[in-house]
This record gives C-alpha cells, structure tokens and sequence, in this order.
C-alpha cells in the first residue's frame, strides 16, 4: 500500500522548485490564452491548462504536492468546467475511503509490530544459505508491500538487513562476498518493495489513478485485480532474485547459520502472540477475505451469494448493488477501534491512528481523480479533452497493439525514474484512455500503471531505492547499473503480462 513520497531534491532544489513554479503559470496561461483547436470544447482548453499547472508543479515541487492537488477545487468552478459540488465530490470517491481503510489497517498492524513477526516468520522459511535469506526477505517485502506502504516496508526491514550484512561481515574472512551480499540484498529489498505494490489495488498510488479512470464495468475488481498482480509480483521477485544472486552478484549456495540465529533471536525475543495481536490477525485475515471474495472467486462462491443461501435475500442484493471494496475498509476501521480483547482495557485501535494516515496521498489521489473526471467535461457538440485527444492519436490505433504497449511500459518506466509516479500516471492514464478502442485503451493504461513501479536506477526514483542508498552500502554506480537493467526487465515483464491479458480477454 501507498505511502507518502518522500521528496526528491538536491542541490539545486530551490532553483528547481522557483523555475517549475513560474514556468507552471507560464505553462497555465499561454494554454488557456492560446487559439482553441478546432473541434475542442472550451472546458477542455481550460482542463489542458489546469492539467498542464499541475503536471509543471508535481514534477518540479514548485508548491508541496498535496497542496496542487486541490487546484480544481479552486479552478474548475472559477474556469466553468465544474461546480465546486461536483469537483469536490472526487474528493470523496469511493476509492479514498478504500485507502483510507488500507492505511488504517497497515498502521493498526505496524503498532502491535505483526508485520516484523510476519517478516521474520518468512525469513525463517527459507534456510540460512546466503541467496536464500535474500530470497525470504523479497519475498516478507513483497508481500507486506502489497498492504502496507512500500516506504515503511523497508524502513522496516532496514536495521534488520544492516544486522545480517554486518554479521556476515565479521564472521566471513571474504569481504568481497560480504559486500556481494550487501548489495544483493539491498536492491533485492528495495526492488521488492517497488514491485510488490502491483499485486493488489491499494499496493501503491498509480493502481487508484486507474481504478477511477476505468469505472463502472471496465474496472477490475479486488480479486480480478490480485488474479494478474499477484502473479505478475512472484515472476518479478523470482527473476530479480536470481539475476541479483546468480548473475549480477554471485553468492555461493553453502550455509551460512549466522543469519538464522539472528532471525530467531528477534523472533524469540518479541514472545508469544498477545491476544490484541491474534484479534489484529483476525480482523486483518477477515478484511482481505471479503475483499477478494466479495463476488465469488472461479468456482468458490462469493460472501454476496452466503448471505442469499442464508436466506438474507435483502441483504444479499443490496451488497451485490451497492456494497464495493470501501465498505469492507470501512468495516475493519470499526472492527479495529471497538473490538476490545480484554474486560476494561481499550480498542485495537483508536483514533491517533487516524492522524498518522498520510492524509497528503490521499488529497493527491483526489487531484489525479478531479484530473480524470475534468477530461470529460464538455459543452455543446463539441469534444471533451479526452475526446479530443483520443481523435488527434487514433492513428497509434494503427500500430500493432503489442507496440503500444511496449512502447507506453519504456516511457513510463524511464519517466518514473525523475518523477512522481502518482503524478505522472495521473497526467498521463486519463490521455491513453481516450485511445478509440476501450478494451485496447484498458490494457494501454494498465501497461503504463504498473511501469510506473518499475523505476529502479536511481535512489531519487522512489522511497525504497532512497532508503537502501542511504545505508551507504550500495554505491550509486552500482544501483545505476543494476537498475537499468532491470528497468529493461520490467519493461519485458510488464508488456508481457498484459499482452497475455488481451490474448486472453480480447476475441
């Protein structure tokens, strides 16, 4: 699950941030001044200038990122695009409460610490070998990433990865293998990380960018979504393991049992499951039930039709209707701030949880939907913006699908490496879904989702790469040359899964 970005500045970020903001309202005015094009509606000239204000902003941080999100609250209604009802209603989507479910969740498990017990009960499975232990720790962040923020996944996992790094260290007279490991299991942490959001809807921001630009039935369910992601999440952690540890940074297959006495003396000294901590379990084990089998799952029949054999026929069709992924996110809020396990002692939860939820993201998710929505706009005969612009590149329609793809997955993957990748899927999503086929339009944006998560040269490329580089033991020759490569991987991966989806779903 999402969290907050952290910043991506250097040196010259002042510089940087005073350019992008004058060049942002320089940008505003010469698109909302210009000729309209031919065929355009003028609410979609002024949704282009406002799109372009925000893209300039986000990238350059010329103003903090939350803060020029809420522009169309102000804009849209002063520029006649919206009433202040109707933008600010994007701001309450159902796919907000969804997060805000997710994150309340992640941090209810993060104060009863069950998401180190959990990491370290996967590590433990895997043995002690050396690429193993790397192996067990992608496979704790990955699945922790896909519910919890990828930025506290591996801060996390960090003084645990700096204990079995400087264990090994003092007990191997090899310092070449040492730092082997080092690095392999550095960038195996951070790229696990940045992978393993793709699993799951609410595992990184770009997955709500697509979800509200493909409402009604063009947009996957929770279970739709994990029967692709999750799939496409194990092939990554696999090849980026054995790339890591076979090829880019050899380690040898003999035991190594310092790093299982580490992981069992953590494990042993945290202690038994409280029962604060088995309820957690519970609620968290019940939420990602009824999200993935809200509407059955292949042959297993979904909770919707239980409640209908129960004879609750009112109930049933009314969660069938009206009852989404929110309203179970919502439930486990409730659950976890009333359930009490203990006569006179207090909730799982409680409310100081909810200051902790990075509000910011989700006022960011707000602004990509307000985005979305604004491309819609219209008056008279004239097009949309999304119309428009689906009609100025209908001939990439001419180009083999495969291409597109392709293409779209490069673009994003290398663009990600310097921007937001929230940002940018929610600039660039609402453009490629005005491609004239909807099913071809679908796959297109879902290529350029999920590469917006395959950004792994740079440590300012995301929260995880920044992390593991500021451990000082990955230099940044060697994160540049091992994340190009896997940019490439990701490209590969990425275009394949979702070609293999249109093969599949496309006559």
């Amino acid at each position: 699950m999402p969290g907050p970005e952290a910043p991506k500045t250097t040196g010259s970020a002042h510089f940087v941030r005073r350019t992008g903001f004058w060049a942002g309202l320089s940008f505003f005015f010469l698109v909302l001044l210009m000729g309209r094009p031919a065929g355009l509606a003028p609410e979609g000239q002024r949704v282009l200038a406002v799109t372009v204000l925000m893209a300039v902003w986000w990238v350059t941080e010329a103003v903090p990122i939350p803060v020029t999100s809420l522009l169309p609250i102000l804009l849209y209604p002063l520029l006649g695009v919206m009433s202040s009802d109707q933008v600010t209603g994007e701001y309450a989507n159902d796919l907000i409460f969804l997060f805000f479910g997710g994150f309340f969740l992640a941090l209810t498990l993060e104060r009863w610490d069950l998401h180190r017990r959990l990491a370290l009960h996967v590590m433990l499975l895997f043995g002690t070998r050396l690429p193993r232990m790397v192996l067990g720790v992608m496979c704790a962040v990955a699945v922790l990433s896909m519910w919890i923020s990828n930025t506290a996944t591996t801060l996390m996992m960090l003084p645990l990865c700096l204990a079995l790094v400087e264990q090994v260290r003092e007990d191997s007279a090899d310092d070449a293998l040492a730092d082997r490991f080092s690095v392999a299991l550095l960038l195996g942490t951070a790229y696990a990380a940045n992978v393993g959001g793709m699993g799951t809807p609410i595992g990184t921001a770009p997955n709500g960018v697509f979800l509200r630009v493909f409402d009604g039935a063009l947009r996957p369910s929770f279970a739709e979504w994990m029967a692709f992601g999750v799939p496409l999440v194990i092939v990554f952690v696999v090849v980026i393991w054995v790339l890591l540890t076979k090829v880019l940074h050899r380690l040898p297959a003999r035991e190594e049992t310092v790093a299982a006495d580490i992981v069992r003396t953590r494990l042993a000294a945290m202690g038994r499951l409280s029962r604060e901590e088995r309820a957690v379990m519970g609620v968290f084990g019940l939420t990602v039930l009824l999200w993935v089998f809200r509407g059955g799952l292949g042959p297993i029949p979904g909770w919707v039709d239980g409640l209908r054999a129960l004879g609750l026929t009112w109930l049933a069709n009314g969660a069938r209707s009206g009852v989404g992924d929110s309203a179970v996110a919502i439930l486990a809020v409730l659950l976890l701030c009333t359930l009490r396990v203990r006569r006179g002692g207090k909730p799982l939860a409680d409310w100081r949880l909810g200051i902790k939820v990075p509000w910011g993201m989700l006022l960011l998710f707000g602004g990509g939907f307000a985005i979305a929505q604004g491309f819609q706009a219209s008056s008279g005969e004239l097009k949309s913006l999304s119309g428009w612009v689906g009609g100025g590149i209908g001939q990439l329609m001419s180009l083999h699908p495969l291409v597109v793809i392709v293409c779209t997955s490069t673009i994003l993957s290398f663009l990600t490496e310097f921007t937001s990748n929230t940002a940018t899927t929610a600039v660039t999503v609402p453009i490629l879904a005005s491609l004239g086929d909807p099913d071809i339009a679908r796959l297109v944006c879902l290529a350029a989702t999920l590469s917006a998560s395959c950004a792994f040269m740079f440590p300012v490329a995301t929260p995880p790469n920044a992390i593991v580089f500021a451990s000082e033991k990955v230099p940044m020759r060697t994160m540049m040359k091992t994340g190009v490569l896997f940019n490439f991987v990701g490209i590969i991966l990425v275009s394949a899964a979702v070609w293999g989806i249109a093969r599949w779903s496309l006559p």
